[in-house]
């Protein structure tokens, strides 16, 4: 496998092996939440009463993917959505009891979890990937 940067690089390779390990060490530990659905409950736990689009714009969600992941929620009674009054068009969704306990629970195994793969490096080394994988996702102007 070459070592410089080119189409054959295998920086993109590696990214996948190490998330194939994080996603199979997450169903592992909660077998009945995903990553995204994690990702949906934690910016309506940081947006109280979100509007659904907001929340689908936050967590880089498509609206037909977005609508069918808060159904099963919802299913789940983790999240309630309501129509908005001022535009009956919009939804607003908020956190349950049962979707707040949810999120506690997740959160600390996204904690211990991501702390355990980080830990291969140093500190130093982990402030630089964030840097990295930050400038990598940042999307280009034009």
């Amino acid at each position: 496998m070459p070592t410089e940067p080119g189409p054959d690089w295998p920086a993109f390779y590696l990214m996948r092996l190490i998330m194939q390990e994080h996603g199979a060490r997450w169903q592992d530990g909660l077998p009945g939440l995903t990553r995204p659905q994690y990702a949906v409950l934690r910016v309506i736990a940081a947006r109280p009463d979100a509007e659904q689009t907001a929340v689908g714009e936050a967590t880089a969600t498509d609206q037909a993917t977005l609508a069918a992941l808060l159904h099963r929620l919802e299913k789940r009674g983790l999240v309630a959505r309501t129509v908005d009054p001022a535009d009956r068009r919009r939804r607003r969704v908020r956190l349950t009891p049962a979707g707040r306990r949810a999120l506690r629970e997740a959160t600390e195994h996204a904690t211990a979890l991501n702390a355990g793969i980080l830990a291969r490096l140093t500190p130093a080394e982990q402030e630089r990937l964030h840097e990295l994988l930050t400038k990598l996702a940042a999307k280009e102007d034009g």
